[in-house]
């Protein structure tokens, strides 16, 4: 007898500020590349990237990869709906992305209610880090995300890694739906 893995098909929002390196994150994630270069994401971009986990369960993330500057945030609400799960991206060298954690959790928490929700601490290769893992670890429990990670697209440091946790934090929730 055969066990046949189940499949899960996935909708995760990426939002954080813009230039914080949402779409090098997604890249890095889908194509194992990295790109130089800034080119700002207009409105949103869409990938789908299909994974194996370590259990044996297939799942499909469809990534909304956000565009992070103001004029495009009215559009953000919609793009929730619907949501699984979300990454919400700064970058740990410029603490004004950090300081705008909130408004994106609350945008993401009220269009797609309670869903798993890991920080993002981007661009650990840089010098100079103006928010440290310990603070950014404290908000993410006070602000009751599931975690929160300090990456680098560039070195390729827990990317991959954040979203295999992303994948299972999926799994965890649309089980415990199931349950109810």
């Amino acid at each position: 007898m055969t066990f046949m893995a189940s499949s899960w098909i996935f909708k995760v929002v990426i939002a954080g500020a813009g230039g914080v390196g949402k779409t090098a994150m997604v890249n890095r994630y889908c194509t194992g590349k990295f790109e130089e270069g800034y080119k700002m994401t207009i409105g949103a971009a869409f990938h789908t990237k299909s994974e194996t986990l370590d259990t044996g369960e297939s799942i499909k993330m469809q990534l909304w990869d956000f565009a992070g500057e103001r004029r495009f945030r009215e559009l953000l609400p919609d793009y929730c709906k619907g949501a699984s799960g979300a990454f919400i991206c700064f970058d740990i060298s410029d603490y004004d992305t950090f300081r705008q954690i909130p408004e994106w959790l609350k945008i993401i928490r009220k269009k797609a209610g309670f869903i798993p929700i890991i920080l993002m601490g981007m661009k650990w290769d840089l010098p100079n880090h103006e928010t440290d893992l310990d603070m950014a670890n404290d908000y993410a429990e006070k602000a009751k995300c599931n975690q929160c990670v300090f990456c680098s697209s560039k070195e390729d440091i827990n990317i991959n890694e954040s979203f295999q946790a992303m994948a299972k934090w999926l799994i965890y929730y649309a089980s415990l739906d199931g349950e109810k």
